[in-house]
């Protein structure tokens, strides 16, 4: 009861806000009544050919080739080789107090204006789009500038290089509720007219995925501000599916103001990666915030479901 408790909960949100958010294409009213977001729930698993799973000896490494057995395939492809980053039953599982805590804290930014200062818990943030991605967590006591000195290049490079270091990027069609998304492209961060070799130009964080597979993200919209959008990547150049449901939003600006948009505009179609920020949310954890781990998810999750 619990679990569906979670899914519920996460769904009525996400259903009241992507309701209330335009999103950046231009889109009839009717758009506004979407399905329901529900979390997590990807296709059934299909299972491995029983020659793979049953020729490799146990001490074969996965992506060797079984030469000594004829009867085996040239070689067997681990998880990792797919581009797997979690197994089907951890994509099902209901969201966490710490992935609660994530779509908590993105709910008090909603409808912030572009480059808005807003405290958090004490720090200070402008909310372009890095500093919304910093803001959400730091309200989980999670810094995810921690290492930024130790790079070069912009917010979204040291992020990504930040999030690279730790081994938590993947390309899984389904992320979790906190995975951060990182796209190419976006605008013109080189000045030149180039739109294809512009990488990591933009930020948001995952809060829910339909059964669909379309993403329903937070981030910062240059004209918008802080709001709620969706990405599909089974289906990243298509705007809508085929009842009109926005799937991808407009998320690649014109090169100057007025002009055409880019040929690869859609948030699926300027994907790059994500990163997995709360597996790994002990690194960025605030020191001097320890005593209060625990207390801010279950408060987050308190503000959730009471609507506060």
């Amino acid at each position: 009861m619990k679990n569906v408790q979670y899914l519920i909960l996460v769904s009525v949100f996400l259903l009241a806000e992507c309701a209330s958010t335009p999103s950046v294409t231009t889109t009839p009213a009717s758009a506004s009544q979407e399905k329901p977001a529900q979390v997590i729930q990807p296709p059934p698993a299909q299972p491995a050919p029983a020659a793979a799973a049953e020729s490799a000896p146990p001490t074969r490494p996965a992506t060797q080739p079984a030469a000594q057995n004829p009867a085996a395939p040239p070689f067997s492809l681990s998880a990792e080789a797919l581009g797997i980053y979690r197994s089907p039953e951890e994509l099902q599982k209901p969201p966490t107090k710490d992935e609660l805590a994530v779509i908590a804290s993105a709910k008090t930014l909603i409808g912030k204006r572009p480059n808005e200062s807003v405290s958090v818990n004490g720090k200070r943030f402008v909310l372009d789009c890095i500093g919304t991605v910093s803001a959400v967590f730091y309200r989980l006591w999670i810094d995810v500038t921690k290492d930024f000195g130790l790079y070069s290049g912009d917010g979204v490079s040291r992020l990504y290089k930040t999030l690279k270091e730790r081994n938590v990027l993947h390309t899984d069609k389904y992320p979790r509720p906190g995975d951060v998304i990182i796209w190419d492209n976006t605008w013109d961060s080189k000045g030149n007219g180039d739109r294809i070799h512009d990488p990591r130009t933009h930020a948001g964080i995952v809060l829910a995925v339909d059964e669909d597979g379309t993403i329903h993200y937070v981030h910062e919209n240059l004209y918008k501000g802080v709001v709620i959008e969706t990405m599909n990547l089974l289906h990243p150049t298509a705007a809508r599916d085929e009842q009109g449901k926005v799937i991808n939003t407009g998320l690649a600006i014109p090169t100057k103001s007025g002009g055409p948009r880019p040929a690869h505009w859609l948030s699926g179609d300027v994907f790059n990666t994500f990163g997995d920020v709360l597996g790994v949310k002990d690194y960025f954890f605030v020191e001097q915030a320890q005593s209060e781990k625990s207390t801010t998810a279950e408060s987050a999750e308190v503000a959730l479901i009471h609507g506060h």
